[in-house]
């Protein structure tokens, strides 16, 4: 058994992956057109950057997660289509909160029409408790191993993604440079609540909530002082596990400042590493970002004049 591990990222407060010790690769990535896909229309339901796909025929969902180490397949879909196993020895995924669950790794390609994927290793677990909390059922999460070869455009409000090759492209005139640091490649980002410093936390587009913090985190920027906190469910890869729910006077990102934000606080995995927040999709939907995972560099695009209404 390996001693460190994947962790992987979707739900409402998202999932973490661990480290471990042999080498998992980065897909190849092929565009039907050139060195981009285009734009990808999103469903409009729930939020997530939701693809269709098909793996040996197969039509299922998948999910770009940039919370997820690694890319992960429902395990029963896996079996069903009798996938290669990648690695010889069993691994141990870790959630935020619960318990750990063994599994192995399968290889695979995935036709997502306007680019494919080759090569692909992905962890076989069960994902069907995740997907049945979101309004957009998947089978396949890409985690950052897939987000490490490509740039990835998602202009949430628009309701549509595109994905491109590093070498071709280049930051428009109006994207403004978000800071950004590198974690495991987890792009970091700071968050303030309230009048505390800042926070570093993991942009997670897979967790549907605003922002999850964990318990040491929600204590340094004064959310557990005594103010009303509600207990939350929340279903991560470890189960399901009961969270508190603070409300947040205000709390800004890139700029931005929102107002009256539930935070969701959790108690880490005991011995999974798990990061010390999640900003997710309650916050990003309202964002045209650009990730550049491999680069560790994260863009805000603005609208310009010319593409503004009236």
């Amino acid at each position: 058994m390996l001693r460190r591990l994947v962790v992987l990222g979707a739900g409402a407060a998202g999932v973490v992956a661990l480290r471990y010790q042999l080498a998992w690769p980065t897909p190849a990535v092929r565009f039907v057109g050139g060195a981009s896909s285009g734009w990808m229309r999103l469903p409009l339901a729930g939020g997530l950057i939701d693809l269709p796909a098909r793996v040996r025929g197969a039509r299922l969902n998948a999910v770009v997660d940039s919370g997820a180490q690694y890319s992960a397949i429902d395990a029963e879909l896996a079996q069903r289509l009798d996938l290669p196993r990648a690695t010889p020895i069993p691994m141990l995924a870790f959630g935020v909160s619960g318990s750990p669950s063994l599994t192995q790794a399968v290889s695979l390609d995935v036709d997502l029409g306007a680019f494919s994927l080759k090569g692909l290793r992905a962890a076989a677990l069960n994902l069907q408790p995740l997907s049945r909390l979101t309004r957009q059922p998947f089978s396949l999460l890409l985690g950052r191993d897939f987000l490490r070869a490509v740039i990835a455009e998602a202009d949430f409000p628009a309701g549509r993604a595109a994905f491109h090759a590093p070498s071709a492209w280049r930051p428009p005139l109006e994207a403004r440079a978000v800071t950004a640091t590198s974690d495991a490649g987890a792009l970091m980002v700071g968050v303030s609540v309230e009048t505390a410093p800042p926070v570093q936390v993991m942009l997670d587009t897979g967790a549907t909530g605003a922002l999850a913090l964990s318990e040491a985190s929600a204590r340094t920027v004064g959310l557990l002082d005594g103010r009303p906190l509600r207990s939350g469910a929340s279903v991560t890869l470890g189960g399901v596990s009961e969270d508190g729910v603070a409300l947040a006077r205000r709390i800004a990102f890139a700029g931005r400042e929102l107002a009256d934000v539930e935070v969701q606080i959790y108690r880490p995995t005991a011995h999974g590493p798990a990061p010390n927040g999640l900003l997710g999709l309650g916050v990003l939907r309202r964002f045209h970002l650009a990730l550049d995972h491999g680069g560790g560099r994260l863009f805000l695009i603005e609208p310009s004049p010319s593409r503004e209404g009236p």
